[in-house]
Parts: C-alpha cells; structure tokens; sequence
C-alpha cells in the first residue's frame, strides 16, 4: 500500500525562478510517449483567458495574450514530452498571478508518494508525477500533479524561437519550473533539518555533503541543516549527471580559498565587485594580512576607510578589511593605495547573517581600483582575523584544474548558500557553474530550450530520480534522436500533402542529410515507400521517381541547416 502527503511547496524565491503551488482543462499536449495535460484555473478575462490582443512573435501564433501565454505553456511541455516516457498523464494546474519582487514562476509537486508498486526506493519519497511513472497507474487520479503559477508583473517574451533580447524568456522558465514539479527538488526543512515526516526523498538521497562524507539521510537533522550553507561542498552523486559534466562544464572555477593554517583551509563562499578586474585577472596567491586605518567618527581601525596607517605590511600581501561606514570602492581603493595584491572585505556585526555582499561601485573611487576585490561572511571573515598572529595564506584565482559548478571529482555542486535562500538552496544547481545551467536559480539571458548534455543538465538529473525517455524500438536512444527507420515513421513535415515521414528536429539532434537518405530508401514513413530512390550527390540532392522538385528543395533546405 502507497503513502501519501499533500505536498506545500516551497516559494523558490530567486532574481527569476522559484519552486510552489499551483477548473477547466485548457488544452492537452502529446509529443511524445509523457503527455502533460495544462489545466487553466485562472479566472475569466484574466492570465489565460486575458484577450488583450497580441501580434504573432516568434512562431507563436495567439493573436491575444492569454492564447500566446498557453500556447507558450503547450510547447515547453511538448520539448518536455519528447524527452520523458510515462503512461500516465501529466497533469500541470496553471495560472498566470501576481507574485513576489523578482519571481518569475514557481512549481511543484501536488503531493509526494511512498512505498508504491515499483517504488525503487522503500521508505523514499517520491513527486507524484514521477511515481504515477513508475507505477505505471496512477496513484491519486482525483488530484493534478504540479502546481505552477506565474507572474503577471513582468513582460515576458512569448515566442518558442528563444530571440527573446532583453526580455524573460517564457519557455526557458516554463522549462525550469515544470522540472521542479517533476522531481527536480528535494522535501526536508531547510529551517530545521527535519526529513519531510521522518523519510528521505527520491532528490535527497542524491545529496552528499564532502565536509562529512555523508548522504542527505545519513545525516541528522543538525548536520543536514549545517549541510544546507555549506557552499561548494553539497553534490550531486548521480551518475547521469556526472557522466554529462564533462560535456556541459568548462574548466576553471572561480575560487576563493585559505591554504594555511589548516584548522581555517578550504575554499569560502564569497561575493564579486563591479569595480575593479574580476577574479582570475590576475590570479593572485599571497598571505594576509589585516588593514589598519584610522579611526573616524563612528568608524574603527580595521574599516579601511581612511588611507592604511600600515600601508608597508600591507604592500605585496592580500588585504583584510571589514565593512562599514564607507563604501566597497573606497576601502578597494585604499588597499590599491597600500600596495596591496588584492582585498577582502568581510561583514560587520550588523550582517552578522548576511551572504558575502555584492559590491556595487559608488561612480568615483571604482575607477581607481587596480587589485581583485571579493567580499566574505562576517564567521569566514573573523575565521582568518582569528590566525593573522601563525600567518594565513589565500588565494583568490581562477582554478584551471576543477570544472566550474563541478567538485574536484567532476560531481556537480548544488546550491548551497549562507544563509538559506527559501525555495531556492539545494535544490538548484550552483551558480558557479559555467555554462550557465536551467536549474540555476536565477534566470541567464544564454539559456537555451534544449535541456540535455551537451547544452545542460536538467534531463540528466530527472534520468537520475528515474524517469526514462521514450525509445519505442530499444535500442537505447531517444525517439527523437534516432536516426534509424523508427524515428523518421514518427514524421511531422508535410511537403506538397505528402507525408515524408522526417520529423520537424531531425537535423537538430545530430542527424544528417545521409541518415534522411538511408531512411527514405528504405520506405520509412508513412508514404510507404513512395521514393523509388534518392542521392546525394556533391551537387546537391538527386531525385528519381515521386520526388517533386520543390519538395527535393524543400527537404534539402532542411538538411543543409545541420548537415
């Protein structure tokens, strides 16, 4: 017998994305083996249903902004469909609603499940949608699967071409949250460490922290709530998504790191300036020593607001300086000043719980500012303070040796700031990571709609919580990558009312022009046969039989985008 709990979401709160909750069915989408059904619950006239008229953008033919805000919905969970295989429907409870600063969208499972038949995990948690997969029924045919409610503060773009400028791209966020409410996300507290009802979850289990070498549900609940903040060291250990990094990210990751003593050793979370060269230019490695200025009115020694009263310690060394009574710029500019090789600025007692600052510059001193500048937590700041008097060494660089978002052992990083950002930590990948990734949590103007290695590392991430993808004839690859006879029967061009039987992405996935041939020789597709024979020749394509010539122009157009 299955368990179940009435999932509440958490608001992923971020610059753009976010996990949370979300009646008339707007409409079913079926691209593949998982169909996802969008169900409209958003009131007349409004989200959904607003009919303020709008101009077809980007292939999305709505002519109201309601129609091009569904539409948009159908093709993210139609690029979804090709990828995923499930038997059950996906049912996704949508509207379109005002919602917090800076939140784009957010979802989530209705409910999660445990001890279902098939359940690869016993005493494992599981979102429905994922375990309606598995079980091949589904397990609560009253409830919907996903909850997915989207701001209406901000003007997205809404074609499906992904030529979105300097807007927010719907899609790519479409794409984002639906993969939180089909398992990209994890339930135990982040406020106190407590696993959701006692059981670890399908997402956690992947979860191991390298400060204490344990999983997620090895831990107790004060060690899971410590892992929670523990920047750099919480990866993923699922082997799709470890086989996929090496693809997907690139070399050199952006480090801030004590070397000396040991008792302080290891790599902090930090914050960047916009002043200033970024880290990496030049890499700098030094000992550290802390700034000493004089004291102005409400300020103290070590603020760095004033010139360096010990500029000649200072000279050749990294710089440590607290926060407070000035701007970043000008404590940067005076550690420029000193001579320093670089500095770092950590919290005052009133950010005691703050998150290393992102320094903006104040237009004046900025420009003066020759040296990297990074920022730490007030704990990591006092940490160094604390062994200035046995020596500390640093190093702020661009680390050639570790992939960025990766560990040393090519394992992707989690999110794991300090503090916890609600709805966010844990369960996005980190934001270190370049190539910038769809499950960040934060939205980057390069993210593409194409949601596998070598492009990201959302799909391999869902392969690892146990979705499948569709592979009607075996032979371990995707439908919609196969470049055999199966897959061009799955056609969707149509040239001149024939059905050629070549899918619309053929030339999108890795397949070429030559694999076309080789599928129209042999009959595939539903014209059953109808070429008689096609070449390609080094002067183009040659047709002999039923091949027009502007459907020959037709099909080659397609095959020279790729080919």
């Amino acid at each position: 017998m299955h368990i179940t709990h009435r999932f509440q979401p958490a608001r992923l709160r971020t610059a753009a994305f976010a996990l949370a909750v979300l009646g008339l069915v707007a409409g079913t989408v079926s691209a593949g083996p998982a169909q996802f059904v969008i169900v409209n619950i958003n009131a007349a006239g409004v989200g959904f249903n607003d009919p303020t008229p709008a101009t077809p953008v980007g292939g999305n033919p709505g002519t109201t902004l309601g129609e091009q805000r569904l539409i948009a919905f159908q093709y993210a969970a139609s690029l979804w469909s090709t990828r995923l295989d499930s038997s059950v429907p996906i049912r996704i409870r949508a509207q379109f609603t005002p919602l917090g600063a800076g939140v784009l969208g957010s979802a989530g499972p209705v409910s999660v499940v445990r001890d279902f038949p098939n359940a690869p995990l016993s005493g494992t948690w599981y979102h429905v949608a994922l375990a309606n997969k598995l079980a091949g029924i589904d397990l609560l045919p009253a409830n919907d699967d996903i909850n997915a409610n989207f701001s209406t503060n901000f003007n997205f773009y809404l074609g499906l071409d992904s030529n979105h400028g300097t807007l927010n791209d719907l899609v790519t966020v479409l794409l984002h949250e639906f993969a939180h409410g089909l398992g990209f996300s994890q339930n135990a507290s982040l406020t106190t460490g407590a696993l959701l009802a006692g059981f670890p979850d399908h997402y956690n289990s992947k979860l191991f922290d390298t400060t204490v070498n344990k999983f997620w549900p090895q831990m107790t609940s004060a060690e899971r709530l410590a892992s929670a903040t523990n920047f750099g060291h919480v990866v993923w250990t699922g082997s799709y998504v470890t086989a996929g990094v090496p693809n997907v990210l690139s070399f050199g990751t952006p480090t801030v790191a004590v070397n000396s003593p040991v008792s302080i050793a290891g790599a902090y979370q930090f914050g960047t300036a916009a002043f200033g060269p970024a880290i990496g230019h030049p890499n700098v490695a030094g000992n550290v020593e802390a700034a000493v200025d004089a004291v102005e009115i409400g300020g103290t020694s070590t603020d760095g607001c004033s010139p360096f009263t010990n500029a000649g310690t200072i000279a050749g060394k990294i710089a440590l300086v607290e926060r407070g009574l000035c701007g970043f710029a000008q404590k940067a500019r005076n550690a420029t000043d000193a001579g320093a090789l670089a500095v770092i600025i950590y919290n005052q007692a009133a950010n005691v719980n703050a998150a290393p600052a992102a320094m903006g510059d104040d237009g004046v001193n900025g420009a003066f500012v020759t040296i990297p500048a990074v920022s730490l937590r007030r704990a990591d700041g006092l940490a160094i303070a604390g062994q200035l008097s046995v020596g500390v060494s640093a190093n702020i660089v661009i680390d050639l040796t570790v992939r960025a978002g990766a560990d040393p052992l090519g394992r992707a990083r989690l999110y794991a700031p300090f503090p916890v950002v609600g709805g966010s930590s844990i369960s996005h990948y980190d934001t270190i990571a370049s190539r910038n990734l769809l499950m960040e949590p934060a939205i980057n103007p390069d993210l593409t709609h194409r949601v596998k290695a070598p492009d990201d590392l959302t799909f391999e991430l869902l392969r690892d919580v146990g979705w499948t993808f569709p592979d009607a004839d075996g032979d371990g690859f995707a439908d919609d990558e196969d470049c055999n006879a199966h897959s061009i029967t799955t056609a969707t061009i149509v040239i001149g009312g024939i059905d050629t039987g070549v899918p619309n992405h053929l030339f999108e996935t890795g397949c070429t022009s030559s694999d076309l041939i080789a599928a129209l020789h042999s009959g595939a597709g539903n014209h059953g046969g109808f070429v008689s024979g096609v070449a390609h020749l080094s002067d183009g394509w040659v047709a002999d039989g039923l091949i027009s010539g502007r459907e020959k122009g037709a099909i080659q157009s397609a095959a020279a985008k790729n080919d």
